[in-house]
């Protein structure tokens, strides 16, 4: 079974008891007593999820304005609205709402799960997105919480940095969707981010973090195998071999470590055996700055070519539409890489670890 990335929650009788609609904002169940106390307990596990990493979603059939009071200023919420990455509050079928969320997310459909009381909208979403994992809920809400924590579908032995931001990443990526809507044009949206990439070589403070990204990264991957840190740190160790990866910082906040490569050295080529980027961030310029990065280290120590592996698989259509932009050839000069004039137009490249 794949790890998954993302519980995706009915409100009414899932986050609190009753109906908000039909109830009232006083008449739902949700107290650190009696019937709402499941409720309440239920709330605080997925907490505990989040902020170890786990995103969290709303698709809820209901009257947004009802349900976003409740979510904002109950007195017995734990979840709140900045705990979601994204939300669907409307009166359109689940299943039609879960492939938005999906959409808005930038994650695929497999990565969820979706949990929600009321067994229609379960075998909908079943016989429709099958991807979506959709397990049988408690009859009881008192049995949510011991429910929740029995699912095998969160890998959280390894909790890097990135795991702990995750949640605070979705709420800052809709402050830069807000922003986006006040420029005309997508570069002077980026340049108004003041976007920094911090390039690290070699560097084995972030083993378990660059692991997790060969496993985990998918559509930006032109090689997709998975590494262990043992593996990074052998490579390290080879005097043939370099492993970079890059950090990424605008003024909302951090992206933390979203880019991975594995580069072989030769006396006039450098070939890129892996080079891979969180999909988060695809599209902004990262990905050649990244890039031109390699192609840099690799002119200055005297080599003339950069080569690329690509291995085409059922995701990586990102990765492949860059291939064809940069790597017209294979290999392609270095000077091309660090004069494309995209590139040059970002500069988003900072040294961070002294060794540029």
């Amino acid at each position: 079974m794949n790890a998954k990335k993302c519980i995706v929650l009915d409100l009414d009788n899932t986050l609190w008891g009753g109906i908000v609609g039909e109830d009232g904002f006083n008449g739902i169940k949700l107290s650190l007593a009696g019937p709402g106390a499941g409720f309440v307990a239920f709330q605080q596990a997925l907490l505990d999820l989040h902020n170890k990493g786990v995103i969290l979603a709303i698709n809820s059939r209901n009257n947004y304005e009802d349900a976003i009071r409740v979510i904002r200023t109950h007195p017995n919420m734990i979840l709140r609205e900045n705990n979601f990455a994204a939300a669907r509050i409307n009166w359109n079928d689940k299943a039609s709402n879960l492939k938005e969320l999906a959409k808005e997310i930038n994650i695929g459909l497999d990565s969820m799960v979706f949990l929600d009381d009321d067994p229609v909208n379960r075998a909908l979403v079943k016989a429709i997105l099958s991807e979506v994992e959709t397990p049988e809920m408690p009859s009881n809400p008192s049995d949510y919480t011991k429910f929740l924590i029995g699912l095998p579908y969160f890998d959280l032995a390894a909790l890097t940095d990135e795991d702990k931001m995750r949640g605070n990443f979705y709420t800052t990526e809709r402050l830069r969707r807000e922003s986006e809507k006040s420029f005309n044009n997508q570069k002077e949206f980026l340049k108004s981010l003041g976007l920094e990439l911090q390039i690290f070589i070699d560097d084995p403070s972030q083993l378990a973090r660059l692991a997790q990204l060969t496993g985990k990264t998918n559509q930006f991957n032109f090689n997709k195998y998975e590494l262990s840190e043992k593996d990074i740190a052998d490579f390290m160790n080879n005097k043939d071999y370099r492993i970079f990866y890059g950090r990424l910082t605008d003024c909302f906040g951090d992206y933390g470590i979203i880019s991975f490569a594995v580069v072989k050295e030769g006396a006039e080529l450098w070939h890129v055996d892996q080079f891979l980027m969180s999909c988060r961030v695809i599209g902004r310029g990262v990905e050649e700055a990244f890039l031109a990065a390699i192609a840099k280290i690799a002119k200055d120590n005297q080599a003339e070519n950069l080569s690329i592996t690509f291995v085409q698989t059922e995701k990586n259509k990102p990765a492949q539409d860059f291939l064809e932009k940069y790597f017209k050839e294979n290999p392609v000069p270095i000077d091309d890489i660090i004069d494309s004039p995209y590139w040059v137009a970002t500069n988003l490249l900072s040294n961070e670890n002294g060794k540029i």
